[in-house]
């Protein structure tokens, strides 16, 4: 009875572990993904680039080419009289061990005002994924990407990872 006593306690102490662990793990990412966006923002592209998943920062060339790319991206909108107002996201998906890594996705809505008026509000998927068991973690966005592309970028991209289907912008007039 001892014995039986014993392997149910450490089960459900192993389970509570396991879920602490994937608790942190989440507000980890939910932490990462919010310092990123604010960075963007904020036109600091270097931090920006930190979060950025390495394999997709090094096929850019590196951190000064993603942020010339960037800057002139968002130079070019300003001029057309849009800008970023807004960026935030949803609740993760569930995360999953693939290799050495924890890979999960997690909705980002960008919010773009408009010259004319109004805001514009995408919504995308990331890939976020960490290689150190959760404590911080890098984002792949996959707009415009199907799972064979990602595939041939991330080949340890878990086949329990779903990206949803493209959602059109939704354009707001206040």
């Amino acid at each position: 009875m001892k014995l039986l006593f014993t392997k149910i306690f450490f089960c459900v102490l192993i389970t509570l572990n396991s879920f602490g662990q994937t608790k942190d793990a989440s507000q980890s990412l939910k932490q990462d993904a919010n310092k990123m966006s604010a960075a963007f923002l904020a036109s600091d592209y270097t931090t920006f680039a930190k979060y950025t998943y390495p394999a997709i920062l090094q096929m850019m060339g590196g951190t000064n080419n993603m942020s010339e790319v960037l800057s002139k991206t968002t130079a070019n909108m300003k001029a057309q009289g849009m800008s970023f107002s807004n960026i935030t996201f949803g609740e993760p998906s569930a995360i999953v061990k693939s290799g050495n890594e924890l890979q999960c996705t997690i909705p980002q809505h960008t919010e773009i005002k408009l010259s004319a008026g109004g805001r514009i509000i995408a919504t995308s998927t990331l890939i976020a994924i960490s290689t150190d068991n959760g404590k911080s973690w890098t984002f792949i966005d996959t707009s415009n990407k199907d799972m064979a592309t990602l595939h041939k970028a991330l080949p340890n991209l878990s086949s329990a990872i779903t990206i949803p289907p493209p959602q059109p912008p939704v354009r707001y007039n206040n």
